[in-house]
């Protein structure tokens, strides 16, 4: 399945090893319902074992006396969410401030969104947005689980909805061939060229809905759980060559390396050096793409 990946993905055979071994869960401190020492010590008494990651209230959970982490009054109460580090970032770079205005164009289960939330102290607004009932209900539960009030939900197709409003940040965490997340999907299908270009076009038509939306000066992250650049390093070349955005640098203070500068005959040289890929093998999570642009 990644062997097309071999030139691009560092240190590629201990890549390999750890697609093919289970991924330790995480999760993260919901800092809206209780505090970070209040819960480790609650959940040490109850047997588990935590490993912290550096300051970022993040902890992965070395054993555990259930079979599953969601499987405790503490998370039914909404006092953590479970949570791979990876999939933190994105909104960790975002860093949306209390009292700004925040999109996220593609919410749903939540976890981005009640992480922002976290990082806002429920003060401004989030318009969380998706396009399946089914999904927004996932998005709804965890909104109320964990305390969050500073979320409106609303439902459309991101490619085409009027959002209403010029935001202050944009989350888009793009729907992705989901390559990252194998190792807790060991059943995911394997994705061919085809369905890589059709996220692919996807990815930028909600891109450029995003630039729409975005206020001047303003900054839009864009994540895809997956490692294929024709998701990824093409459609940030799209979004700066063709909706003039400009790109930033990543800096986030997880292991990482940076972007894919060649694909298939494509140039992406010129963004390469910005962006952030997070591949499992390097922090024993699930993999990442992560760019920031902004909006001139």
């Amino acid at each position: 399945m990644f062997e097309k990946y071999r030139h691009i993905i560092p240190d590629f055979e201990s890549f390999l090893k750890a697609v093919e071994t289970p991924q330790p869960y995480w999760f993260r401190v919901n800092t809206i319902k209780i505090g970070e020492k209040e819960l480790v010590s609650r959940l040490s008494d109850k047997g588990f074992v935590l490993e912290r990651f550096r300051d970022l209230n993040a902890y992965k959970i070395v054993s555990m006396p259930v079979k599953h982490p969601g499987a405790t009054l503490e998370h039914s109460f909404g006092y953590y969410y479970v949570q791979d580090i990876s999939s933190m970032v994105p909104a960790l770079v975002l860093d949306p401030k209390p009292g700004e205005l925040v999109l996220d164009m593609a919410a749903a289960p939540g976890s981005k969104t009640t992480l922002m939330a976290a990082l806002m102290k429920n003060e401004g607004s989030i318009v969380a947005n998706d396009t399946r009932a089914s999904r927004l209900r996932a998005l709804g539960s965890n909104v109320e689980r964990l305390g969050v009030t500073n979320v409106m939900i609303t439902k459309g197709d991101a490619r085409t909805m009027d959002f209403k409003h010029l935001y202050d940040k944009i989350l888009l965490d793009a729907p992705c061939s989901g390559e990252g997340v194998i190792r807790k999907n060991p059943k995911h299908g394997i994705p061919g060229d085809k369905e890589h270009r059709y996220f692919s076009q996807l990815q930028k038509s909600l891109i450029k809905n995003a630039w729409k939306h975005l206020d001047t000066g303003s900054k839009l992250v864009y994540s895809t759980c997956t490692f294929n650049p024709i998701e990824n390093e093409d459609v940030v070349q799209y979004a700066v060559s063709k909706l003039g955005m400009e790109i930033l640098q990543v800096e986030f203070p997880v292991p990482h390396v940076r972007g894919v500068s060649f694909w298939e005959g494509r140039d992406y040289s010129d963004i390469s050096d910005y962006v952030m890929r997070i591949y499992p093998h390097l922090l024993n999570t699930g993999g990442m793409f992560i760019a920031v642009l902004e909006k001139r």
